[in-house]
């Protein structure tokens, strides 16, 4: 597969403290790449210097061109949408409204409303569409922010810990709509998460960040043996 991301030697300072420091890596075209390690370690940095929000020194490439310059509509626009921690949604809007602004707002189809319906459909809410998201609970935010994503038409999709707060079930659905968004949609998905267990079961590829740099890299299995991550991050069970 050809690489849709690399990122090479970025870094982001806030004073003194480097919460990104000299990272590099890539990520394939249609993989599920995970991110892990332990809190404060520059997760959530990283993709905030993705997505445009963050400037930093280094360098990012999407299909090979540069987009770090770029600032968050720009990055958008060229087909790279992101999730957060804590759903950000419009509450005073329909689940429908809010995705539409995602639709209107990265759309380069001409159909804007079949857009919206099939996002709707994939992420089970049409039942849903016409309530206010202040209304909804946890899961069904979750779930209208990543509509609002996918309506962006993204090919590579930034999830910031997408099932925290939710109950084993809602998880077990999370991950399932995940693999659909990568295996029936074709998008690419750089993942973080904490939750190891489900971070391994749904990543191609897996990297570790530990105060800002990357300790390892590789396969879940290769990963989980590293002695690095174990001492810093994954702890006894995995020794």
């Amino acid at each position: 597969m050809p690489i849709i991301l690399e990122t090479k030697q970025i870094t982001k300072r806030f004073g003194e403290l480097a919460a990104v420091n000299n990272l590099s890596f890539d990520v394939n075209e249609k993989e599920i790449f995970g991110i892990a390690g332990p809190n404060g370690a520059g997760k959530t940095t990283l993709f905030n210097v993705i997505s445009g929000i963050y400037s930093g020194s280094g360098e990012i490439d999407y299909f090979g061109e540069r987009i770090d310059r770029l600032r968050p509509f720009q990055v958008c626009l060229k087909g790279i949408a992101r999730t957060f921690q804590i759903p950000t949604v419009f509450s005073t809007l329909t689940v429908y409204d809010n995705i539409r602004i995602g639709a209107h707002f990265g759309n380069h189809s001409l159909n804007e409303k079949k857009i919206i319906n099939d996002v709707l459909e994939f992420i089970g809410l049409t039942e849903k569409q016409h309530i206010e998201a202040k209304h909804l609970p946890l899961f069904d935010k979750k779930l209208t922010m990543l509509g609002a994503a996918l309506a962006t038409e993204p090919k590579l999709i930034l999830l910031d810990e997408p099932i925290g707060g939710l109950s084993p079930k809602e998880i077990n659905e999370s991950v399932e709509l995940f693999k659909r968004i990568n295996n029936e949609l074709g998008i690419t998905i750089i993942v973080i998460e904490h939750l190891m267990k489900v971070l391994m079961a749904i990543s191609q590829r897996m990297m570790i960040i530990h105060n800002g740099e990357k300790i390892c890299i590789g396969s879940p299995e290769e990963v989980a043996r590293d002695k690095q991550v174990i001492e810093v991050y994954l702890g006894a069970e995995y020794a």
